[in-house]
């Protein structure tokens, strides 16, 4: 008699550029089709997505916000009777635990993308910039807590993230397990180190102030060599980006792409991968950067860079804008001594796509059984 297939809805905002979405997609793509029965929900429109869905079963419920999908999902629920539903990004995930209540045979799962105390910190007093008066305030926030008590299970990208969950009152007895990001299965290692004339850094990540780049544009004013640097993405810090580019006077030395399907190959023809952040979940195009062979300048900030780097092997970790001025100098000084094979084999190793693809199905199957 043949295996029972367990029935998994996936669930995320739209498909455009961001790490969640690479993600939530891998999944949908790579889980066992002979123990798995997958649907990929996406809230938004198929006009809007940027990746290849090829082989998913993809539902679009165009919708432009999460809130005004409730019923379309509850529909779902009804015609597919989940055994499992998955969401990605807290607002999701609310929606999810809030029609879950519906349907308590279903296990309610929720993917956190960041490490929240931090970007709460980062933000300032968090309560305090978001607090709004009135009973409608009132009420979401007590709607927010019954859809988190509904919640069954969370998985973390790191175990920085998992660490902070576990000291927030709310969450400090959930279940909470951690699932790394995976290096796509589209990565392939390069051969080689490019040809150094110029040299070239890569940065793909939002616009974003929580990304750093005013402190990786102030690093490279420092520099003496000849370099371009390419950013990837887009987002609402745009302009105050590029001033601080102008008053270093970088302007010229900087390309910028908002969106490319290209983002691999730019990857390759880098020599060094700069990341800038103040705090990740876990950050998916360094690991893919890595996984191509790139050694990367990082920022030791919360969110599993202590886990992706090692000092020597792949890049160097740094610790302030002093150090990552030094760090870079050294590394590209040393550039020879990180051939793409050496740069990718600790990351294809700890993060590869099959290591991940089989820890999502064992817990997956885990909580079922």
């Amino acid at each position: 008699m043949a295996q029972k297939k367990i029935k998994i809805l996936l669930f995320i905002p739209s498909l455009t550029p961001g790490g969640a979405e690479r993600v939530m997609l891998f999944i949908a793509k790579n889980l066992s089709q002979e123990k798995f029965n997958i649907k990929l929900v996406v809230i938004g429109f198929e006009n809007d997505t940027i990746y290849d869905t090829e082989g998913v079963e993809v539902i679009y419920l165009k919708h432009q916000n999460v809130k005004n999908a409730f019923f379309d999902i509850f529909r779902l629920f009804f015609v597919h009777r989940p055994h499992i539903a998955f969401g990605s990004l807290t607002h999701v995930n609310y929606i999810i635990g809030l029609v879950s209540y519906f349907f308590p045979q279903t296990i309610c799962v929720a993917r956190e993308t960041i490490v929240l105390s931090i970007r709460d910190s980062f933000k300032g007093n968090h309560k305090a910039q978001t607090k709004k008066k009135g009973f409608l305030s009132f009420l979401d926030s007590k709607i927010s807590d019954l859809a988190h008590q509904r919640i069954n299970y969370y998985i973390c990208q790191s175990e920085d993230m998992k660490k902070d969950m576990v000291q927030i009152d709310k969450y400090a007895h959930k279940r909470i397990t951690t699932i790394n990001n995976p290096v796509s299965e589209q990565i392939k290692t390069k051969k080689d180190i490019p040809v150094k004339k110029p040299l070239r850094f890569i940065t793909v990540g939002r616009l974003s102030k929580q990304k750093g780049y005013e402190r990786i544009i102030g690093g490279l004013s420092k520099l003496t060599i000849p370099f371009t640097y390419t950013i990837i993405g887009d987002g609402t810090e745009k302009d105050r980006i590029f001033k601080v580019a102008d008053y270093y006077k970088l302007t010229d030395k900087i390309e910028h792409i908002p969106v490319s399907k290209e983002v691999y190959e730019h990857m390759s023809s880098s020599h060094i991968y700069l990341q800038g952040s103040f705090f990740e979940g876990f950050p998916n195009a360094l690991i893919e950067s890595l996984g191509i062979g790139t050694p990367a300048i990082v920022f030791d900030a919360p969110g599993g860079m202590n886990e992706i780097m090692v000092d020597g092997e792949n890049g160097y970790l740094v610790k302030d804008d002093s150090d990552f001025v030094e760090k870079l100098t050294l590394l590209i000084h040393k550039l020879d001594n990180f051939p793409p094979k050496k740069v990718s084999s600790h990351v294809l190793k700890k993060f590869g796509w099959k290591k991940i693809i089989s820890d999502y199905e064992n817990f997956f199957e885990r909580i079922t059984s």
